[in-house]
C-alpha cells in the first residue's frame, strides 16, 4: 500500500531535497507538499489520510511544533518528524515528549533514510 507522506518546509529547495529522498525510498508515496503551517492546514480535513509527516520547525506564521498541534485535531499521523537547524534543548526535549522525532538539518538522506525505515 502505498503511502502519503505530508512535507512542510518553506524552503522550496528543501522541499525539493526531501521530495527527492521520499521518492528514492518510497517511490509509490503520494506526496503532500506544503510552504507553511497554514498553508498544509489548508490541504487537510477530518477525511484527509497521511502517514509520515516531515514538517521544519521554523516557518512563518507558526512552527512546526504548533503545526503537529494543530494537526492532531484534523488527520492521524503514524510517523512525525520535526526537522530544524535549531538545536536548542528547549525544543528538543518538547519536540520528543510530544512524541515526534527530532531530524537536524541540513536534510540529508542519512537523516531521512533511517527515519523512513523505522
Amino acid at each position: 500500500m502505498s503511502k502519503i507522506i505530508l512535507v512542510v518546509d518553506d524552503s522550496m529547495v528543501s522541499r525539493m531535497m526531501i521530495k527527492e529522498i521520499l521518492h528514492n525510498h518510497q517511490p509509490s508515496a503520494t506526496i503532500i507538499e506544503a510552504s507553511s503551517g497554514d498553508n498544509a492546514l489548508e490541504q487537510l480535513n477530518h477525511e484527509s489520510e497521511v502517514d509520515i509527516a516531515l514538517v521544519d520547525y521554523n516557518m512563518p506564521g507558526m512552527t512546526g511544533l504548533e503545526l503537529f498541534h494543530e494537526l492532531e485535531g484534523i488527520v492521524k499521523i503514524e510517523k512525525r518528524a520535526l526537522l530544524t537547524a535549531n538545536i536548542q534543548d528547549e525544543i528538543k526535549e518538547r519536540t520528543l515528549k510530544a512524541g515526534i522525532e527530532f531530524l537536524n538539518k541540513p536534510i540529508s538522506e542519512d537523516i531521512i533514510a533511517p527515519f523512513l525505515n523505522s
